[in-house]
């Protein structure tokens, strides 16, 4: 705890390192068709590109939630709520589409708290939104607004 802390700068790199996933963390995976043949395989992120390496990172994470929140049995988790607090607030509309993409297609239901200027990326994937404001930093004003689909 104390190096964790410390300022000294070799401390800083030190806890930089251990801290950074990529320096210590390694995993090999398979990409499968829907028939059971390999895509690809995955050394950890070996060779991808940066949108490559994020598609993988997104698939991954929800993959993990959807293997420890469903049975082998189920096609979607019984419970699928994922809660994302500034929810792509520094990443492009191509990586909100392609993350949201990968989320819905697992099964989840997302609940986002993000910015405004993301809503219009956001729009094929939402159901419902509630605006929260504050400008005078004194009460919050709420805004909801619940879109209908086809045969509602």
């Amino acid at each position: 705890m104390t190096r964790l802390g410390s300022s000294q700068s070799a401390d800083r790199a030190w806890r930089a390192r251990v801290l950074d996933t990529r320096e210590h963390v390694t995993f090999l995976a398979r990409e499968l068709e829907a028939d059971g043949t390999v895509r690809s395989v995955h050394d950890s992120s070996a060779g991808l590109s940066g949108g490559q390496r994020q598609r993988l990172v997104v698939f991954c994470l929800a993959a993990a939630l959807r293997y420890q929140l469903a049975s082998e049995d189920e096609s979607v988790p019984r419970y699928g709520t994922i809660v994302l607090d500034e929810a792509f607030d520094k990443s492009d509309s191509t990586y909100t589409r392609m993350a949201m993409d990968i989320f819905v297609e697992f099964g989840f239901h997302m609940v986002l708290a993000t910015p405004q200027k993301l809503l219009q990326t956001l729009e094929p994937y939402l159901g419902a939104v509630t605006s929260v404001s504050n400008p005078s930093r004194r009460a919050s004003s709420m805004a909801h607004v619940r879109f209908e689909t086809e045969g509602e």
